[in-house]
């Protein structure tokens, strides 16, 4: 049976222009979209931005996991990397926690605007800005 917390996701659901810029000052654009897997239980989320003059293209899908209450994602990118993460929603509020990455926003209307951090080793330090804005179907 399908938890009901799945549709906190599904104003996510679209494709998304992404801008923002690292704390260096380097700029990002490109490309977000949210779909669903057929059923409705699990959400893909293609990234598909060029950031530093690099093409960035990755696969993301999260599902709800019901023993904790979250949001569990993972990704895979056009460089091999695998991230796992976990997301809360709260109202308004998007909080993503990954070992190295964390991300901060608000979900308005059709926006998501937040910063993500990274952690040096000792810190977390912010890395960037971001804006996603919805554009029409």
């Amino acid at each position: 049976m399908r938890n009901n917390r799945l549709n906190l996701l599904n104003p996510y659901i679209g494709k998304w222009k992404t801008e923002g810029l690292t704390k260096s000052g380097d700029v990002i654009t490109g490309t977000d979209t949210y779909t669903w897997v057929d059923g409705g239980f699990f959400l893909t989320h293609q990234v598909d931005v060029v950031f530093r003059d690099k093409v960035v293209r990755s696969l993301e899908i999260t599902h709800y996991d019901d023993m904790e209450d979250v949001f569990r994602s993972q990704s895979f990118d056009n460089e091999g990397n695998i991230s796992i993460s976990t997301l809360k929603i709260y109202d308004d509020i998007i909080l993503i926690f990954a070992d190295r990455e964390r991300f901060k926003g608000n979900f308005k209307a059709n926006t998501i605007e937040g910063t993500w951090e990274q952690f040096d080793g000792k810190n977390w330090v912010p890395w960037m800005d971001i804006k996603l804005t919805k554009m029409p179907l």
